[in-house]
C-alpha cells in the first residue's frame, strides 16, 4: 500500500471510488450538489491545501484524505478507508500525511468532523492529538475535532507517531540495533561533559579541570575491550563506523597509496571507495567469486602481489558467510584492515575467528548493528605500529568531544556477560530457524552453502525489481521493518534480513513459525486486516514478553 498525491490523471478512479465508499456506508453520493467538490479536487483542494489516495499493488485507490482552507483554519475533508483495508493502520497513515503537511505548511489550527456512529474516525482523532470541539459548519456531521499546532504541539506529535510506528514494528534490518536496557546506575550524568581520551599537562594549550579521573574511567574501558578483542590498544574517539573509516584513511593515507577494498557488488561498503578516492588513494578491487558468493582468494592474492599493494581492507557491509581470509597472511607486505560491524557480536562471543588470527592488523567496527550497544565506532590494532601511532597523532585533528557517554555505554552488553551471550546465541538460532522456515514454505531464499560459515544474514530474492519492492511494502504494512535493496553478485533486487533488533526487542525461536507463515502469507497473497491483525499480534508478543 502506498499513499500519493491526487494528479488529474487518477480523477476517474477517484471518482468511482467515492461511489462505491459511498455506497458500502449507506449514504447518498451527490456529484452534482453536496459531494461536488469530487468533480473538481484542484479547485476546491488544490490550490488552498492538499489531497491524498491510498493505492493497494494494483493501484485501486483504497482511501482518501483532503485539506482545505477555511476562513480561519484548514479542515480535514473526504477522510474514507473502504472497509476492506480498515483496521490495518492505514487510516492513521493517512492523517499522519495530513497532519505533518499541515505542520511544514505553518498551519495553525486543523478541524474535522464526523457522525456520531464513525468511530473509527473518532478513535483515530483522538489517539492522535486531535480533541473535541464546538460545531463550526453547518454538515450532516455531529462530531467535531481540532487540532492546535504549536511548535511543541507539532513536536509531541510527531515523536509520539513515530514512538506508536516502532512499537508496533519489528526490525528485520541487520544494519540497525537496540541497546540493551540495563539496572545499573544512568550515565546520563556524562550528557554534555567534554572529555579528552589523552591526560593534559601543562604545556598543553588548553586544559579541562575536573577531567582526570574521567579520563582514568575510559582508559579502563579500552583496557576491557582491548581484552576482549585480544588487541594491544583501542581507540572509541569515532562517532560511528563510517566516521571511524574517513578519520582513519585521513590520518594514515598519503595520495597515491594503494589500497585494496571489498568491491560494492561484492558487498562492500557503497562509501568506501568514494571516500578513498577523495583524499587521492588509489583503489583496487578484490576479484569476487559469482559462484560461491564470496572472494577468489588465488586471484585476489595475485594481484595484491602484482600492483603491490599498501593496505587491504576488508568492509563487508552484507555477505550470507563470514568469509575466512587466512589466506591474506601470504601478503606480507601490506597492512590488512578489517571491518567487523555485521560480525562484531559473534567475534566476542567467540562463534567467529578473531580476524586477528586471520592476519589481519587492524579490526574496525560499529557498536549499533551486530553489537547492541551505542552509537560509536571502535578501531582495535593487533600491535602498536607506526600506522596506529600515526593515527593517534592525527586523529585528535578530527574529533574534539569523542561523546564520552556513548564510550560508558559501549561496555555494557559485555559487563551483562550472561545476558550478552544469550542474545548471540538467539540470534544464530532464530537465524537458522528463520531459514529453515522460510524455505518450507518455498520462499525464494538465496541458498547458503553448507561450506562455509553462515552470517546471521538471509536473502529474499523474489523474481524481479517490482516484486521485491511491493514485498518489501506489504511487509512493512505489517510492521516487519526490512530493507530492500541490489543485492550483491549481479543477483538483482531483494530483501536483506538479520534479526539483530528483533532478538533485542524479545524475539526468540519459538516465535520463528508465526513470524515465517505470515512472511511467507504476504509474499503470496494480499495484504488483509486478518493478516495485520496477527502480525501486529505477534509483534505486541514478541515485545511484551522480551
Amino acid at each position: 500500500m502506498q499513499i500519493i498525491q491526487y494528479t488529474k490523471e487518477i480523477n476517474t478512479e477517484v471518482y468511482n471510488f467515492f461511489q462505491k465508499v459511498f455506497l458500502e456506508n449507506s449514504r447518498d453520493f451527490c456529484p452534482t450538489g453536496k459531494d461536488s467538490d469530487i468533480l473538481n479536487i484542484p479547485e476546491h483542494y488544490l490550490n488552498n491545501g492538499n489531497f491524498w489516495c491510498l493505492i493497494n499493488e494494483k493501484k485501486a485507490i483504497c482511501g482518501t484524505i483532503a485539506l482545505r482552507k477555511l476562513q480561519d483554519c484548514h479542515e480535514i475533508r473526504r477522510f474514507f478507508v473502504l472497509k476492506k483495508y480498515q483496521g490495518c493502520g492505514y487510516g492513521t497513515s493517512l492523517l499522519n500525511i495530513a497532519v505533518n503537511y499541515a505542520i511544514d505548511n505553518n498551519y495553525n489550527v486543523l478541524k474535522a468532523a464526523t457522525l456520531s456512529n464513525g468511530y473509527t474516525a473518532q478513535h483515530i482523532f483522538s489517539a492522535n492529538g486531535f480533541s473535541r470541539t464546538e460545531r463550526y459548519n453547518s454538515s450532516t456531521a455531529d462530531i467535531f475535532f481540532q487540532f492546535k499546532i504549536t511548535m511543541a504541539s507539532a513536536y509531541k506529535y510527531k515523536l509520539e507517531y513515530l514512538k506508536k510506528k516502532f512499537e508496533t514494528s519489528l526490525i528485520l534490518n541487520p544494519t540497525e540495533n537496540v541497546p540493551f536496557i540495563y539496572d545499573m546506575e544512568s550515565t546520563n550524568f556524562f550528557t554534555g561533559l567534554y572529555v579528552s581520551e589523552r591526560f593534559k599537562d601543562v604545556n598543553d594549550k588548553v586544559i579541562f579541570a575536573g577531567r582526570n579521573e574521567y579520563i582514568e574511567f575510559f582508559q579502563y574501558i579500552k583496557k576491557i575491550w582491548s581484552k576482549k578483542l585480544n588487541a594491544k590498544d583501542v581507540d572509541l574517539k569515532s562517532l560511528s563506523g563510517l566516521n571511524a573509516h574517513l578519520i582513519l584513511f585521513l590520518c594514515i593515507l598519503k595520495p597515491g597509496d594503494k589500497i585494496m577494498l571489498l568491491p560494492e557488488i561484492s558487498g562492500g561498503h557503497f562509501a568506501t571507495e568514494e571516500i578513498l578516492k577523495s583524499i587521492g588513494a588509489k583503489t583496487y578491487q578484490m576479484i569476487p567469486d559469482y559462484e560461491k558468493l564470496c572472494v577468489d582468494a588465488s586471484k585476489t592474492i595475485e594481484l595484491i602481489k602484482s600492483e603491490k599493494i599498501d593496505y587491504v581492507f576488508v568492509d563487508r557491509s552484507e555477505g550470507l558467510y563470514y568469509e575466512d581470509f587466512s589466506w591474506l597472511k601470504e601478503c606480507t607486505k601490506c597492512y590488512k584492515i578489517f571491518d567487523a560491524s555485521q560480525y562484531i557480536s559473534s567475534i566476542l562471543s567467540g562463534h567467529f575467528i578473531n580476524p586477528f588470527d586471520m592476519g589481519f592488523d587492524m579490526i574496525i567496527t560499529t557498536l549499533h548493528k551486530n553489537y547492541p550497544g551505542p552509537q560509536k565506532g571502535l578501531i582495535a590494532v593487533k600491535d602498536t605500529d607506526i600506522v596506529w601511532q600515526q593515527y593517534l597523532a592525527h586523529a585528535k585533528t578530527y574529533i574534539s568531544n569523542t561523546h564520552p557517554k556513548a564510550i560508558a555505554d559501549s561496555l555494557l552488553p559485555l559487563i551483562y556477560e550472561e545476558k550478552f551471550n544469550k542474545y548471540c546465541e538467539t540470534c544464530n538460532s532464530c537465524v537458522k530457524a528463520l531459514e529453515n522456515q522460510l524455505i518450507n514454505n518455498h520462499l525464494p531464499l538465496v541458498k547458503r552453502s553448507a561450506e562455509q560459515t553462515p552470517t546471521q544474514h538471509l536473502w529474499i530474492l523474489c523474481s524481479d525489481k517490482y516484486k521485491s519492492y511491493q514485498y518489501y511494502l506489504k511487509l512493512e504494512s505489517l510492521g516487519l521493518l526490512t530493507n530492500y535493496r541490489l543485492l550483491p553478485y549481479n543477483l538483482g533486487y531483494g530483501l536483506r534480513i538479520g534479526l539483530n533488533a528483533a532478538v533485542m526487542c524479545g524475539l526468540k525461536e519459538k516465535h520463528i513459525p508465526q513470524l515465517a507463515k505470515i512472511m511467507s502469507d504476504a509474499y503470496y497473497n494480499d495484504i488483509t486486516p486478518h493478516l495485520v491483525k496477527s502480525s501486529h499480534k505477534l509483534i505486541h508478543k514478541i515485545k511484551t514478553t522480551a
